[in-house]
């Protein structure tokens, strides 16, 4: 299973004490087979792939194309839900980049009162609006995402804010009681009909550990000289969790 190493922000945090606690979350795709590596929702023109591992809980999907000619995503009709309210995919947004040069260019001569080089420098910008919709070609994906599930941490008077090891707990819930339900509809176009797919969630487990049992320090070697600085990685990772890091201060 692929490792993740966390920021070096929190190894810098850790080194000087400071307390940091995890909230993870398990979620069940409903209708979604789910591995250690995805979660894939299919049918027969579109494999629709997810992995919530992240902070806050990473929505966004890979898109693949399983038909012998383009498919086409429509973001204005495509939309993610959180416990019944709707946000939209396609929010007519406006992008620009921007890119600038400079020429130097050297008096051959010295001479009093005269610059010795002077400096010439040209900036230019390119705007574009956001694409209504996406051309998935045969045979590839294209990554949709936009929205995280959670934002804060989840309280429960069950749960103990900052367990100890021997005090963890875990929360379960079904559908009828889950205090997150979330869900992506999407709509393509396959063979000039239009679909959509529902891709939807519910919470089933939230708990708060220590760092000790989601973290663990290790050592790497580059070129084969081992490196002083320990990385920290995440002792367990799975496409149907995702987690919220919180700090002995924090709310």
């Amino acid at each position: 299973m692929k490792k993740s190493l966390l920021p070096l922000f929190l190894i810098f945090l850790a080194s000087c004490g400071t307390t940091n606690f995890y909230q993870v979350y398990k979620a069940k795709a409903e209708g979604g087979k789910t591995t250690g590596k995805e979660i894939v929702f299919e049918d027969e023109y579109c494999r629709v792939s997810y992995n919530l591992w992240s902070p806050g809980g990473n929505v966004g999907f890979s898109f693949y194309n399983k038909t012998d000619e383009d498919l086409t995503i429509d973001l204005s009709r495509t939309f993610f839900v959180l416990n019944g309210f709707t946000f939209d995919y396609f929010q007519d947004r406006v992008y620009s980049t921007s890119s600038s040069s400079g020429v130097s260019v050297a008096s051959p001569y010295y001479s009093v009162g005269s610059n010795v080089a002077r400096g010439t420098s040209f900036s230019s910008s390119t705007s574009y609006n956001e694409k209504e919709q996406r051309i998935v070609p045969l045979g590839v994906s294209v990554q949709i995402s936009e929205f995280e599930i959670v934002e804060s941490r989840y309280i429960n008077c069950d749960l103990k804010k900052f367990p100890t090891r021997n005090k963890v707990k875990t929360i379960s819930f079904d559908k009828s009681n889950s205090p997150f339900k979330f869900q992506n509809l999407i709509t393509y176009t396959a063979k000039g009909t239009d679909y959509r797919m529902d891709n939807s969630f519910y919470v089933v487990e939230v708990t708060n550990y220590p760092p000790s049992m989601v973290v663990h320090k290790v050592y790497k070697s580059e070129c084969g000289t081992n490196l002083q600085t320990p990385f920290y990685e995440f002792s367990e990772i799975s496409a149907d969790k995702f987690y919220l890091e919180y700090f002995m201060n924090s709310k």
